[in-house]
């Protein structure tokens, strides 16, 4: 088996709903997202998936994302946790067939992160 992963950053503002403490005032993070996919066949180049496809997917998600007010693109509190699930949900099949997403990572800071699995 191989496992891939590649990494992109955006920036965007948000505030926490049903939320007591400072992040339910409007902020910003420089987000980091991480997608790891694996699988276990090699092209005839000696790939699994040629890097610049999933750099691709991951720039088709954070485009939609970069400098905008999350909480206008979401009717639900855009948390870490809320959006490796969404970003996850959002590549599950439009990824090649050869690979399979095993996980979606995101950091608000340089030490905090929420990651979705199935």
């Amino acid at each position: 088996m191989w496992r891939l992963s590649v990494d992109k950053t955006f920036s965007a503002a948000h505030q926490l709903t049903n939320y007591n403490g400072p992040c339910e005032n409007l902020h910003g993070h420089t987000w980091k997202i991480q997608i790891v996919v694996e699988g276990d066949k090699l092209d005839e180049a000696g790939m699994l998936v040629d890097f610049r496809t999933l750099k691709g997917q991951l720039k088709e998600i954070t485009e939609k994302y970069d400098h905008k007010f999350l909480n206008d693109l979401f009717e639900e509190s855009p948390t870490s946790e809320f959006l490796s699930r969404h970003i996850y949900k959002s590549l599950q099949n439009t990824l090649p067939s050869v690979v399979k997403l095993k996980e979606v990572s995101i950091w608000e800071s340089e030490t905090s992160k929420a990651t979705y699995f199935e």
